[in-house]
């Protein structure tokens, strides 16, 4: 399995996205994250996931890291910085999508695979 993840920084803060009902880790925060489509470009996945889940189009897709999942076996994480001019639309897979300061992304209870990347995080420039 492979997954993209999108991570989008304005002002010092980055966009976390908080999991809805009913699925594995409900109610905690990740960064946008889609499952990639037999037949997607990494970065066709990543610029769906942000219009599917959050309602915006994507500016800039740039390769930020690549990974392991802690949870799934198998699984794959591709992590792009990523930038948008609109606003957030309506979620879709999400209860809440916020933007926060960097240094507070260790006080909210992250998807496990999303702390991985908060060490990545403190590095944006």
């Amino acid at each position: 399995m492979l997954v993209v993840c999108g991570i989008a920084e304005r002002g010092g803060k980055v966009l976390v996205c908080r999991r809805g009902a009913g699925v594995p880790y409900a109610g905690a925060w990740e960064f946008p994250s889609e499952e990639l489509q037999e037949g997607e470009t990494l970065e066709n996945s990543v610029e769906t996931a942000f219009f599917d889940r959050i309602s915006t189009v994507l500016t800039e897709t740039r390769p930020l890291c690549t990974f392991d999942s802690a949870t799934v076996p198998e699984c794959r994480i591709f992590t792009f910085k990523v930038n948008f001019l609109d606003t957030i639309g309506s979620l879709n897979g999400y209860s809440d999508a916020r933007w926060v300061r960097k240094d507070t992304l260790k006080r909210l209870r992250m998807h496990p695979d999303c702390v991985t990347l908060v060490k990545e995080i403190q590095n944006f420039s």
